[in-house]
């Protein structure tokens, strides 16, 4: 594979991370909890104590269970940008795709609803009552879908991605909740496939859908393909995405069950959430707030692949972290980072008026 599809690297348009990233939002899977933890583990105890108690944490060897995974969890991370590094390395280096051509956006990879609704929002005088002509809206949270990929680029795409699966590749986790799947950056699509979709047609879409998410300043992106079947990944917990708008398309292979489903926006004051399940359709795209909670229910039968585009802006995350709620206290990262942009410890971050996001 040539390596220039292996995405930016260090310091690649000035993309920074936050530090809350290595001590914020830490699954415990066995407990379905995200947890703060600052290296003490009485500040641990303190904060989830009751909660873990509740979930079946009764005695203190499941408490320094919990503690020992934590720290796992926190050194993964610090380690993070090193090992992937060293993976797309390996990958650029060694790997033979099986369908190069993927590896290069082309317009007969979508499908043509979806070219049509892109063009749509590119002419003079689109608007936003315009645009829910061209898509479905699943409900008053804001999610919409849409037909994204054409049937042969899906099969095609996941003939790639199991081609990857059974390759002797490092291979590293999507993120912190999944634990089967494929980094796209390490495999090399990011320049010349996710960029370039995420620049001429999902940014188009999100600036009509979400103006006050961002979506018409969406520099950056972090896309991933996430696999649920049976005897792997079958679920996934209750949680919201590091981005500002999501796009979540399914791209097969056959499977039963394994509906989403959404619930409030982070920030709304719901005291009993209110949940809706949306299923998935094959080479459709849901379109959503980055902060809405949401989850995957357990797949019954069969294989699911689902791409995962994590669009951000970081016009707004200068302003305030999405993950940690506070001003973001920026350190080096690779590539894209978080999709936060200034200067490192001590800077100021570049900030945006709010009202000029449109």
């Amino acid at each position: 594979m040539e390596p220039g599809g292996m995405g930016p690297g260090r310091g690649a348009g000035g993309f920074l991370a936050c530090a809350c990233f290595f001590s914020e939002n830490l699954f415990v899977p066995r407990y379905g909890l995200h947890l703060r933890y600052w290296g003490d583990p009485e500040q641990l105890r303190r904060d989830y104590g009751p909660a873990l108690r509740e979930r079946g944490c009764k005695s203190e060897e499941e408490f320094e269970a919990v503690i020992q995974e934590v720290e796992k969890e926190v050194q993964r991370r610090k380690e993070l940008d090193r090992h992937s590094r060293e993976r797309r390395t390996t990958i650029s280096q060694n790997y033979t795709p099986k369908h190069p051509e993927l590896y290069t956006l082309q317009d007969s990879f979508l499908a043509p609803e979806f070219v049509e609704t892109v063009k749509y929002c590119t002419s003079s005088g689109a608007d936003l009552q315009g645009l829910l002509r061209h898509v479905e809206s699943i409900s008053d949270k804001r999610i919409f879908r849409l037909p994204v990929f054409t049937e042969e680029f899906c099969r095609a795409f996941i003939e790639e991605l199991e081609n990857f699966e059974r390759s002797e590749m490092p291979k590293g986790r999507p993120n912190s909740m999944n634990n089967y799947g494929v980094l796209l950056n390490e495999l090399g699509m990011d320049e010349a496939f996710i960029t370039p979709l995420r620049e001429k047609f999902l940014c188009p879409i999100s600036a009509l859908l979400y103006p006050d998410c961002g979506g018409g300043r969406l520099d950056s992106h972090k896309a991933f393909v996430v696999k649920y079947a049976l005897r792997e990944d079958l679920d996934l917990s209750s949680h919201y995405d590091n981005a500002e708008v999501t796009l979540n398309v399914s791209l097969g292979k056959e499977f039963t069950e394994g509906h989403l489903y959404f619930a409030e926006f982070r920030q709304d004051p719901k005291p009993v959430p209110r949940y809706i399940e949306v299923e998935h359709v094959p080479r459709h795209g849901l379109f959503h707030r980055g902060g809405q909670m949401h989850g995957a229910l357990p797949i019954a039968s069969g294989e699911r692949w689902n791409l995962i585009v994590w669009m951000r802006s970081s016009a707004l995350r200068n302003q305030l972290c999405p993950m940690c709620n506070r001003q973001p206290d920026l350190v080096p990262a690779e590539g894209f980072g978080d999709g936060f942009t200034g200067s490192p410890r001590g800077g100021q971050p570049e900030t945006a008026d709010l009202c000029s996001l449109t």
